[in-house]
């Protein structure tokens, strides 16, 4: 109970974000990249894609994102702040059947208008271990399709 003459108040805290248009895709390479990788598979779990990026900077592709690895789990909180990003600006979407990131038609377009931040030094590294992965980013994205499905499963039998 309160102490009379005294009043209970609520701090408001506040947060500033930078606001993010899609003019941002001219200053910032990353997102093109990434933005790139994503078409390259045509959806990605985000799992597969942060392995994928992993991966790739272990073997020498540098792409400026910092990682951390507990156990056999590798997130990166500044891949997730760049999906994030341009899935706020509708330039990549969750695809609703298989849960995968894929490149929305506005993502098409602006990759398009953007190709030429991408340089062909990075293609061809990224060509190169693509060819060394590319089993291995596949096998995770197919282990999240069957968990997806199981899921689905369990939950359509639950419901009778």
């Amino acid at each position: 109970m309160s102490q009379p003459g005294q009043t209970k108040t609520k701090e408001l805290k506040t947060i500033t974000k930078q606001v993010i248009t899609p003019s941002v895709l001219k200053e910032d390479k990353k997102k093109v990249q990434l933005m790139y990788i994503i078409k390259l598979f045509g959806g990605i779990s985000e799992r597969a894609l942060i392995t994928l990026l992993y991966e790739a900077s272990q073997k020498g592709l540098n792409l400026d994102y910092k990682f951390n690895v507990i156990g056999n789990n590798v997130f990166s909180p500044m891949v997730k702040e760049d999906l994030t990003s341009l899935l706020y600006l509708g330039l990549i979407e969750n695809d609703p059947t298989s849960k995968k990131l894929k490149l929305s038609n506005d993502g098409e377009e602006a990759l398009e208008e953007n190709q030429s931040v991408i340089d062909d030094n990075f293609k061809n590294q990224l060509n190169q271990i693509l060819g060394e992965i590319k089993s291995k980013i596949v096998a995770i994205d197919e282990e999240y399709t069957l968990k997806l499905r199981s899921a689905n499963r369990g939950y359509s039998r639950r419901r009778y």
